[in-house]
């Protein structure tokens, strides 16, 4: 009976591990957005926003600067190769970083997305080659999701979900 005890407290603490770790690799908004809207946007501010014993900076000599989850390995374990994404890329407009949140988890992507929801944020369709998206309009910025699953499945594509946060230095876009 005691070693049953044992085995079912071992099981649970694994559970609420393995929770734990998948909900750290959901970023809620206000990490995504930080900083964004006054146009302070760079790597250390970013970074500094984010738990460092599970998110490693990466700094290739060319590529964009990105952030790789990596789970607090358990003993025995064999390390994961992470798979959450987080990346700052120049914007179109050059003088200001894009956002991109790159997961295959679609829990936080849902959880980002009541977020936007919660914020009375009008979701409005995006046309995108061999995906789904949405956009979601804020004052100060854009969120776009992409959902690319059917690409994912077939190993065309690397990430399930993609969200960019685009900074609207002027204020929202003008009508088409």
């Amino acid at each position: 009976m005691n070693v049953s005890v044992r085995l079912a407290g071992l099981l649970l603490l694994g559970a609420m591990g393995s929770y734990r770790t998948a909900h750290g690799q959901c970023l809620p908004l206000q990490t995504l957005t930080k900083d964004l809207a006054e146009g302070h946007l760079t790597p250390q501010t970013l970074g500094a926003s984010l738990p460092t014993s599970e998110w490693e900076l990466h700094q290739p000599p060319t590529g964009a600067v990105y952030w790789a989850f990596s789970a607090p390995a358990n003993p025995g374990a064999t390390p994961a190769a992470p798979d959450t994404r987080l990346e700052l890329r120049r914007s179109n407009q050059q003088a200001q970083f894009d956002v991109v949140y790159k997961t295959p988890r679609k829990a936080c992507v849902s959880e980002l997305r009541s977020e936007l929801r919660r914020a009375k944020l009008k979701a409005e369709p995006v046309t995108c080659l061999q995906c789904e998206g949405e956009r979601f309009t804020a004052p100060t910025y854009t969120v776009t999701i992409y959902s690319q699953q059917e690409n994912f499945n077939q190993g065309k594509a690397p990430y399930p979900f993609v969200v960019v946060v685009h900074s609207l230095a002027g204020g929202p876009p003008a009508a088409n």
